[in-house]
């Protein structure tokens, strides 16, 4: 999950890694430097590896909401609930979906590659 900062006159208030409150440190080059918090700050090199999902991987994520929509009906809406097959059942429908959902993206010729 990515935050975008928020500003207290002009000292970050939000970490771009966790959402806690961001120390003025940042990282990022040729572009906002996403303030960190003091704890982030301690794995930034770490951090900095991570690769967020692109705008793609972002749409094809409404494929698997899609899809557990449905099941989260009915299995009921407390997953604490839910027997392990049903949880296996709930992972495969929004991997499943999530493929899909990309798969039609490509085929729309919405993607960049």
């Amino acid at each position: 999950m990515t935050f975008t900062p928020t500003h207290v006159d002009d000292t970050p208030a939000v970490c771009r890694c966790c959402g806690r409150h961001a120390r003025g440190i940042g990282v990022g080059i040729n572009k906002d430097p996403g303030y960190l918090c003091g704890e982030c700050v301690l794995l930034v090199e770490e951090i900095k590896r991570i690769r967020r999902m692109d705008p793609y991987e972002l749409a094809a994520r409404a494929g698997g909401m899609d899809a557990a929509a449905s099941l989260v009906e009915e299995f009921g809406p407390d997953l604490s609930t839910w027997e392990e097959e049903q949880v296996l059942i709930f992972c495969g429908a929004v991997w499943q979906g999530c493929a899909d959902r990309l798969r039609e993206l490509i085929r729309k010729g919405d993607i960049p590659f």
